[in-house]
């Protein structure tokens, strides 16, 4: 009986031990399963499945919930960015994923766009009940994607096609910019900012615009060959004008120059007559006189010359 009894209680022993890790695993799991995670970047939304109402708003963190009536969806808080562009190597549909949009005078043209978004942690309920629990992606694909391609071409509508690829694009941008602060706002999501990377034009419409600045840039020229033209003409005056005046300068020069030499020399004949007495010329006469007569030949009488009163200085 001793021997019956012993293998009897192992076997109670083992299902003993094998209940207690059941009941240990269950309860692990149960733990387990009450657990999240909530990521920095991210608010969470709980959601009471019995009373189908927003319970609470979640910052990051560990957060334990009832997995049986409770349910959590998170949303990023941080700035989103969604492109969409002609180039497949970037944004999130592969292909050209440009927007299409519908000019004044029906002309179609293409955008390059990127277009940012975020939920705002205090709307973040309202969000989640607007869009019955949407996740983000489907949010964005519905509201962000589609809207913003609405908004584009609508407001398109109103301008012309050099317009919005010229002049008016910040305008265009502004405009748009606006309406989609609006409509996304209505549904929960803030609105951060748009960029207009670029337009692509069909063929017609970039051969208008090549010919176009073709022809800008020829009258361009031309209108800077005619400054220049002016510009020289207005040098070569001022030259001239220069070297008119510097001749009439060196006349005038000259002139006065020939009047002041002129009237020194005067002056000086002047005082030089005043200056030439009798008795002057008579001493120059004599200092200049060699002491003999002059000498006359022929048939004539030699002139006899008194020379006393120039020696003597005393008579005339």
């Amino acid at each position: 009986m001793a021997r019956t009894a012993s293998p009897n209680r192992a076997a109670a022993r083992l299902g003993t031990l094998v209940i207690i890790a059941l009941l240990a695993i269950a309860g692990l799991s149960l733990l387990f399963s009450t657990w999240r995670t909530i990521d920095p970047g991210y608010v969470g939304i709980v959601f009471d499945k019995a009373s189908h109402k927003v319970t609470n708003t979640l910052d990051p963190g560990w957060v334990f919930i009832n997995p049986l009536t409770e349910s959590i969806t998170r949303y990023p808080v941080g700035v989103q960015t969604l492109v969409m562009v002609q180039q497949n190597s970037e944004g999130k549909i592969t292909g050209d994923d440009s927007v299409k949009v519908g000019t004044r005078e029906g002309q179609t043209m293409f955008a390059d766009v990127s277009v940012q978004y975020s939920v705002d942690r205090n709307n973040a309920a309202q969000l989640y009940q607007t869009w019955a629990g949407a996740p983000i992606g489907t949010i964005e694909d519905n509201l962000v994607r589609q809207v913003t391609r609405s908004v584009l071409n609508d407001v398109a509508s109103s301008y012309g096609w050099e317009e919005i690829f010229g002049e008016k694009r910040v305008e265009y941008t502004s405009r748009v910019s606006d309406e989609l602060n609006k409509r996304f706002g209505s549904k929960f999501v803030k609105f951060e900012s748009l960029n207009l990377r670029g337009w692509h034009l069909p063929d017609n419409l970039q051969k208008a615009l090549d010919a176009k600045i073709t022809a800008q840039q020829a009258a361009e020229q031309q209108q800077y060959s005619l400054n220049q033209a002016k510009i020289k003409a207005e040098q070569d005056k001022v030259q001239a004008e220069g070297e008119a005046n510097a001749l009439r300068a060196q006349a005038q020069g000259e002139a006065d120059a020939t009047k002041i030499r002129a009237e020194a020399q005067a002056e000086a004949n002047r005082q030089l007559s005043q200056s030439l007495t009798p008795d002057l010329i008579r001493y120059q006469q004599l200092q200049r006189w060699d002491g003999k007569l002059p000498v006359f030949s022929g048939s004539g009488a030699t002139p006899l010359i008194d020379a006393t009163s120039i020696i003597s200085g005393t008579g005339r």
